[in-house]
């Protein structure tokens, strides 16, 4: 039974869309502010959040920015919101973007499609290291770590792609679709390197290609490997 996390400060709203996706089969935690919704997240991991944008302490973006630190589960926003530039700054933030009065079957739906792209990888075992692609956990040398949204996308990049160097536009374009700066690049490559630090013999590192970008160097038992 997955389990959705439902946040908007309007009660009608709120208990309708809690209603009726428990009616469908949902486990639904409900909150109705932003440092609430944070609240829940530190407690529990969710399958899925539903957020609104617009509410009383915080703005759905500046929760969503705290939730990305703690879950890789999709956000669909709610909001009232109807312009081109909202939609795009929603959908660049979240994985969906919904504007009011919607239907509930239409959410139902949306929850259930992002649930389904939510867990097209299965977690996998390479070389001694196990990726739990879901939870954004990775496993290795008797030690699980996990990693914040960003830095998971950042590590997979950079491990799936071995000796290749990524500028530092590259990595800008491919994980924050240009919504950040090149500032933001070496704060989460030191963040990935303090995480991983424990396990370079087993797995590799993240290495500098100076003047061109960042490369992922594996461990020195394939440095021979083609």
């Amino acid at each position: 039974m997955p389990d959705i996390l439902v946040v908007d400060d309007t009660p009608e709203i709120l208990a309708a869309n809690v209603s009726h996706l428990t009616e469908q089969g949902f486990a639904v935690t409900a909150a109705a502010t932003g440092a609430e919704a944070i609240d829940r997240l530190r407690e529990k991991q969710f399958d899925c959040i539903v957020l609104d944008i617009l509410l009383p302490d915080m703005d759905g973006y500046a929760v969503c920015k705290a939730a990305r630190e703690l879950t890789h589960a999709p956000i669909i926003f709610l909001s009232c919101l109807d312009e081109v530039d909202d939609r795009i700054k929603g959908l660049s933030a979240g994985d969906d973007y919904m504007t009011k009065p919607y239907s509930l079957e239409e959410l139902t739906a949306r929850v259930h499609t992002r649930l389904r792209s939510g867990a097209r990888r299965a977690p996998s075992r390479d070389a001694g290291l196990y990726i739990d692609y879901e939870a954004g956990i990775i496993q290795t040398c008797g030690k699980s770590v996990f990693l914040p949204q960003k830095v998971f996308e950042l590590f997979l990049l950079l491990y799936e792609n071995p000796r290749r160097v990524f500028s530092k536009e590259e990595l800008l374009e491919l994980i924050w679709r240009n919504n950040a700066d090149m500032g933001t690049v070496a704060v989460h490559i030191m963040k990935l390197r303090r995480k991983i630090a424990f396990a370079e013999r087993e797995i590799g590192h993240v290495e500098t290609g100076y003047g061109e970008g960042y490369y992922w160097q594996p461990p020195e038992s394939e440095r021979g490997a083609v």
